[in-house]
């Protein structure tokens, strides 16, 4: 079912994944928090959609942009085009499986931060992923607060503590620090993933 303009931002509110296309590919948001959106993006001439955490007022250029077909729609994963598409499927199912993969509480800030399988640094207060440099798994350390009072810790040891029967190759994240000033990454030796 086609939704108009209004239908598909309401169903945002429900938290429900929005998908529409553009001209140069295909497009799904969902509803993070009151103003953050995860938003992934299908462009035609790339295997693996873009990904990032974009604001309200994003969501609202998006779904108004000239290129938009305004065919919005309630999906599960976006209908593929074509059979070069295809192969993005399971890959579009892989992302949305991202969002909902198991986290628990970081040792020592429970009901503040979680961490997931993966690595990912969650707020529980924003119900949201800690990015650097618009990477979810761009911390080596990572700076939390507890009672107005901030400590650095290293991301992977926090994840052995938390995870002590997974098998590192699941941790995704930073082993050495990964970006330099600026958000330039860095160029030292070493394994950074």
């Amino acid at each position: 079912m086609i939704l108009t303009k209004q239908q598909a931002l309401q169903a945002l509110n429900n938290k429900e994944f929005i998908g529409f296309t553009i001209l140069t590919g295909n497009i799904i948001i969902k509803k993070v928090n009151k103003t953050d959106y995860n938003i992934f993006v299908y462009e035609e001439s790339n295997e693996k959609p873009m990904h990032y955490v974009g604001s309200i007022m994003n969501v609202m250029a998006t779904m108004s942009d000239k290129a938009s077909n305004k065919d919005f729609i309630i999906v599960e994963n976006l209908p593929m085009q074509n059979t070069a598409e295809e192969a993005s499927e399971e890959e579009t199912d892989e992302n949305i499986t991202a969002l909902h993969e198991e986290k628990r509480a970081v040792p020592g800030f429970e009901g503040l931060y979680e961490i997931t399988a993966s690595g990912r640094i969650l707020t529980v207060r924003e119900n949201r992923p800690l990015a650097r440099c618009n990477d979810e798994y761009g911390f080596h350390i990572v700076r939390l607060t507890k009672e107005g009072v901030a400590s650095n810790h290293n991301v992977f040891e926090l994840w052995k503590q938390t995870y002590p029967e997974l098998e590192q190759t699941n941790f995704k994240g930073s082993l050495k620090a990964k970006y330099g000033t600026g958000c330039k990454l860095t160029d030292k030796p070493g394994i950074h993933f």
